[in-house]
């Protein structure tokens, strides 16, 4: 994996120079990352600290696939380099890929790298390479041109350009909406997200596909939320006996779509004990109940490893991310090029490197991985919605009367929505116990009742107060087992 390199650069829009992480080299197979940001037109997009200005450096760069034998390269025009320079550039690229490959992976196509004349035209090379032709390009091209024709005309028009338009809305087109909304969302478009949601969620009800991934989408929700209140209902009765009873049960009813579900939810449970145990309940079963066994243990192996999998897949991704920003001269740079790979895996990897260097004593690596977390933290609350950023800026009030200051100004922003989401915290946060943070939050919560002034908006005091934390020290069983489980947990494998 190819690290950045530190530039310092001047700031477009307001001349303000300032350092920026480059990426010039992009390996396709070895950093899928990488490769995920140059296909999404994230590589080198860089925002400016002074004025926030976002644009995307021009740049030279190598894009190589081993897998593939696919070596290309990207010399902008705009840069108005002279041949000899561009063939030193070049040279100096393909020779750093070389390098960085054992001997028996130097093929002769390093020698014969492919030049494209824009970074378009390298985009669509690659995508060639995978599969994906420039007819299946032009057609996402078209899905774009029409999502457009849907924001710029008027809500009322809608259903009358759904029906006319209903064979393209298809599964691909309100996968493109979800993604861009997301991207918009991350790079503080806030307004532009909120369109695309609501388009998306229009055109749901109004096309035959939407229709039918709605449909798919309630099934879905009413399966998880089965075996949630399944695993519920064990209660202090979950073992790895109850857990393989209700496997069990499952298979019996002839629902084995929802044991993809339970592997999902009850992963940790569901190791060599829960396995050697199922293998001894086939040895004693004869006839059907065996044969019955027998193929339940295949399919749970299979969706085990088949998590398990995917799961180390992320945990790898994360590690590789996480090494590349450790070791940038510029953190803040090297965490924004990576925001897309930072989510509640890539934390639980710091967190455990931290811990790690922490109790080995390794204090240059802990301050190191300290001052990452900091800065990650800092970045990401950066880009959370503003009502996540203002909720933020509540819980770090050192006073009550501050707190109610801040509220009395800002409150009426967001309206129901500072609630909704308050409440969603609540929820998420009360999982966990009862923490100094539940506490602080339910009085924040009731203070934005307070100064918002709609009795209307206490109808659900009750639902949003956040529910009773376990017993701090739950009653003793034989595997020492303790899962909450909640529907908002989905199979990471589905």
């Amino acid at each position: 994996m190819f690290q950045p390199m530190a530039r310092q650069i001047s700031c477009p829009s307001c001349r303000q120079p300032f350092t920026a992480q480059v990426e010039q080299i992009v390996d396709g197979e070895r950093d899928p990352s990488a490769k995920a940001r140059l296909l999404s037109g994230t590589l080198n997009a860089v925002r400016c600290p002074y004025c926030g200005y976002e644009f995307r450096l021009s740049t030279p760069i190598a894009y190589h696939d081993a897998s593939k034998e696919l070596l290309l390269v990207n010399v902008p025009m705009e840069l108005g380099l002279p041949s000899a320079e561009q063939e030193r550039l070049i040279g100096s690229l393909t020779q750093a890929i070389m390098n960085s490959l054992p001997q028996e992976k130097r093929k002769g196509y390093l020698l014969m790298p492919r030049s494209t004349l824009t970074l378009q035209g390298m985009i669509e090379a690659i995508l060639e390479a995978d599969g994906i032709t420039k007819e299946m390009i032009e057609a996402r091209r078209k899905k774009l041109r029409l999502a457009e024709q849907f924001l710029q005309s008027d809500p009322e028009q809608w259903q009358a350009l759904a029906q006319q338009h209903d064979a393209e809305l298809d599964e691909e087109f309100f996968a493109m909406l979800t993604a861009s909304a997301e991207a918009a969302l991350r790079n503080g478009r806030r307004d532009a997200a909120q369109a695309m949601l609501m388009l998306r969620d229009a055109l749901l009800s109004l096309s035959s596909v939407g229709q039918r991934l709605l449909s798919q989408g309630a099934e879905e929700e009413t399966r998880i939320q089965a075996v949630v209140d399944d695993l519920n209902a064990l209660g202090n009765q979950l073992s790895r006996e109850t857990l393989l009873d209700l496997a069990i049960r499952y298979v019996q009813a002839d629902t084995t779509d929802r044991l993809e579900v339970l592997v999902g939810l009850a992963r940790p449970i569901m190791d060599y004990a829960f396995f050697q145990l199922l293998a001894q309940r086939i040895e004693s079963a004869s006839g059907t109940e065996q044969t019955l066994l027998k193929m339940l243990r295949d399919h749970l192996l299979d969706l085990t490893q088949a998590l398990d999998q995917q799961t180390q897949a992320m945990v790898q991704q994360a590690a590789q991310a996480l090494q590349a920003i450790v070791n940038s001269q510029d953190l803040d740079a090297a965490i924004r090029a990576r925001i897309e790979d930072i989510d509640d895996t890539f934390l639980s990897v710091l967190s455990a490197n931290l811990q790690n260097a922490e109790q080995t004593g390794n204090q240059a690596a802990a301050a190191r991985l300290r001052q990452v977390m900091e800065r990650v933290m800092d970045i990401l609350a950066e880009n959370a919605p503003p009502v996540i950023q203002f909720i933020n800026q509540l819980l770090q009030q050192p006073t009550a009367e501050g707190a109610r200051a801040l509220l009395a100004a800002r409150a009426a922003e967001f309206g129901r929505e500072l609630l909704e989401v308050m409440n969603t915290l609540l929820g998420e946060l009360s999982a966990r116990g009862r923490s100094a943070t539940v506490e602080r939050l339910l009085t924040l919560r009731q203070m934005a009742v307070d100064v918002l002034g709609d009795v209307a908006l206490q109808e659900d005091e009750q639902s949003a107060s956040a529910p009773e934390p376990p017993a701090s020290e739950p009653p003793e069983r034989k595997d020492g087992i303790i899962l909450p489980f909640s529907a908002r947990k989905r199979p990471r494998n589905s």
